[in-house]
């Protein structure tokens, strides 16, 4: 663990969903999160890894390009449902920094119309790049260029991470969760399921 992190909660299991479109570096960015090579953009169907970290279980969710149409998305929405059906600590929606934005609206439609509006408060822009580090993707963000990507950042919450696949290390991906579990502090525990309903009837936050 780096130095001055502080340590992720005993006995608990962070469920991360990861989506983007493809060569957003959504696969490295499940592969830095699990420490291994795990995942391919090339599936078509959802992928999962898992690791222990600290006292933490640790269990990614890598989707595929929702928008793909070789994706079956019905399928999809299956397999999400019943992997998310003990419980969503967040979605990390992947973003490169130096690509414009295609279909990341659209996915985050597909995510909100999935889980249900809720979903939003445990919504994370992640935010890929190779070399700047986080005060200058702060200051490019921020250029008017990039007004669609600060419109889905809003909507979103303002919530994101920046991560460079290209350097893996320990304390990158511990800073990461550790900002996840802020976000499950912030909403008192995991988005969880109703008992009785059908798909989008993740409603409900608990589990802190």
């Amino acid at each position: 663990m780096a130095e001055g992190a502080s340590p992720l909660t005993v006995d608990a299991v962070m469920r991360i969903v990861l989506m983007g479109r493809k060569g957003s570096g959504r696969s490295s960015s499940g592969n830095s999160i699990l420490g291994e090579n795990r995942f391919t953009e090339q599936e078509c169907e959802l992928s999962e890894g898992q690791t222990q970290i600290g006292h933490r279980r640790v269990h990614v969710l890598d989707c595929p390009d929702v928008l793909d149409p070789d994706v079956d998305k019905e399928k999809l929405q299956e397999q999400l449902l019943s992997a998310c059906s003990a419980g969503l600590s967040s979605v990390l929606l992947v973003v490169p920094l130096v690509k414009k934005l295609e279909n990341e609206q659209e996915m985050l439609e597909f995510i909100k119309d999935l889980f249900g509006p809720e979903v939003l408060k445990c919504i994370m822009i992640l935010v890929t790049h190779e070399d700047e580090d986080e005060a200058r993707v702060s200051q490019l963000l921020q250029q008017k260029v990039n007004v669609d990507l600060q419109q889905l950042l809003t909507e979103c919450g303002t919530k994101y991470h920046c991560i460079n696949n290209k350097r893996r290390s320990e304390e990158q991906r511990i800073h990461l969760l550790q900002k996840i579990e802020g976000l499950m502090k912030e909403n008192r525990g995991k988005l969880v399921k109703r008992r009785r309903g059908s798909m989008g009837s993740f409603v409900n936050f608990s589990g802190l």
